[in-house]
């Protein structure tokens, strides 16, 4: 192989070494984004920034599994939340979603760790 062609090789090879790490540590900032937003109840702005993590982010497969659990936590708490001040159907409306996203995490946690 030619030393011109290597070295092309090379610099395309770290360069895209470190790209995949940009793309990792941007994806776990979003992951701190958005869980600071779930714990101070932003659900809208949390939900947001793991969609974004999703759009943005397509190799950074260890937070994009990371962001599955947290949208599900999001959801769940959104819900919890809105039943507090719900009464009638909409309570049993937001209280089954909330149970469903309870599940759906315990679920979620399984499929992980298999």
């Amino acid at each position: 192989m030619k030393p011109h062609l290597m070295l092309s090789l090379l610099a395309a090879t770290l360069l895209t070494a470190c790209t995949q790490e940009t793309t990792d540590e941007r994806a776990a900032n979003m992951l701190k984004e958005a869980r600071y937003a779930l714990h101070h109840h932003l659900y809208n702005e949390a939900r947001d920034t793991i969609l974004s993590l999703r759009r943005n982010c397509p190799t950074a497969i260890e937070a994009r599994q990371q962001a599955i659990l947290l949208l599900d936590s999001i959801e769940m708490n959104a819900a919890a939340d809105s039943c507090k001040l719900a009464t009638g159907e909409e309570w049993k409306r937001l209280n089954v979603k909330r149970q469903f996203f309870e599940r759906k995490l315990q679920e979620d946690l399984k499929s992980i760790h298999n």
